[in-house]
């Protein structure tokens, strides 16, 4: 094989923190979700011994909204990214095998469709944890 027949490297086509944020992007964001819903809430309504039939805090519930909105926009960027570096990293055509060989060349692909399988199960909870906010009572 030439050097000329050879295709170019899909590892520089795809940067590495794109690549990160494809994969992982919308599990922080998921994780940020339940971190500040959790917590802002259980305090509002458990700021003592006791559980409260109100939350302390009147506009927990619009805070744990704009937060989990806020995370869903970054969920779909997250998804976004990483189906953007999952066509990028597509061959042309049908190329020989051993170009697959080569360090890291089928590692980029690999994780940029590991990001959008992440991400789609991720962007799954972050909509159901939403959804939560409007079917279960704050302090119920």
């Amino acid at each position: 094989m030439s050097v000329a027949t050879q295709p170019t490297s899909v590892r520089r086509s795809v940067g590495l923190g794109t690549l990160w944020f494809g994969l992982f992007g919308a599990a922080l964001a998921w994780s940020v979700q339940e971190l500040v819903s959790f917590s802002l809430i259980s305090h509002s309504c458990y700021p003592t011994r006791a559980p409260l039939s109100a939350p302390v805090f009147a506009d927990a519930w619009g805070v744990a909204l704009a937060v989990g909105l806020l995370m869903l926009l970054l969920g779909i960027a997250a998804v976004l990214t990483a189906w953007r570096s999952w066509r990028r990293s597509e061959s042309p055509g049908c190329e020989p095998l051993e170009f697959l060989l080569e360090v890291g060349e089928g590692h980029v692909r690999f994780a940029a469709f590991s990001g959008l399988l992440v991400g789609g199960m991720m962007l799954n909870a972050i909509i159901l944890t939403l959804i939560a906010l409007f079917v279960v009572p704050a302090c119920g």
